[in-house]
């Protein structure tokens, strides 16, 4: 391909030229892609991922790109706090490129020098839990309230402020030692044991909590489930 005519530079051919030359070196730059998790293991909180859109060439052809090993996948995480959860074959995820060589980082973290000249390679990807297609509903049941969901059961903040709780299975609430239901459970077996039948006696016999004071404070902090 001439770059000049006669006496004259044909700029238009030396754009295009440049132009196909920053495509070529653009070409193998990646920034973020949209993946699909093939394995995960918890434990390193790293997966095989699935670029999900394929790679076109300039002849045509249509290639699936390479399935990455070894991507961290980002939680939020600081501190001593975490929250994780459930990460199975086939949920999507966005997968993120760093602009450098994370090899080195990946075994021993803190602050390295790059063992890789590479940039913005396929090697370097992490993934972000969440990315969806549109062809997937929302989870979400209204744009006011915060919604933790896993299954059936459901952790809601209101927008009101309060926090309302609905499990498809039980609900535990304490520590390794003791917990709250169960004391619950057992001031009610107090109550059941020690109730007289004879008309206007008390509660308990003895002296000790009024079953009204106890069922005013349960009441003050029992929410409901719409």
């Amino acid at each position: 391909m001439a770059l000049y005519h006669g006496d004259h530079f044909n700029m238009t051919t030396i754009t295009d030229a440049m132009r196909q030359a920053v495509l070529f070196q653009l070409y193998d730059v990646h920034t973020a892609l949209p993946g699909q998790i093939v394995s995960y293991d918890h434990t390193k909180q790293k997966a095989a991922v699935q670029p999900c859109l394929k790679k076109s060439y300039l002849n045509g052809t249509v290639q699936e790109m390479p399935v990455l090993n070894n991507v961290p996948v980002i939680f939020p995480r600081a501190g001593a706090a975490s929250l994780t959860f459930p990460v199975m074959p086939g949920d999507t995820c966005l997968l993120l490129f760093i602009e450098r060589s994370t090899d080195l980082w990946k075994s021993v973290g803190g602050m390295v020098t790059p063992d890789d000249r590479r940039k913005f390679d396929l090697s370097d990807a992490v993934a972000m839990m969440g990315l969806m297609p549109f062809s997937e509903n929302s989870l979400s049941e209204n744009n006011e309230d915060v919604l933790l969901t896993f299954k059936d059961s459901n952790i809601r903040i209101k927008a009101s402020g309060d926090i309302q709780i609905e499990t498809a299975s039980k609900v535990a609430i304490g520590n390794t030692s003791t917990e709250v239901l169960d004391i619950v459970s057992k001031i009610l077996g107090i109550l059941i044991t020690s109730v007289t039948t004879a008309p206007g006696s008390p509660i308990f016999q003895g002296t000790g909590p009024t079953y009204a004071s106890l069922k005013l404070a349960l009441d003050s902090i029992k929410g409901s489930i719409p």
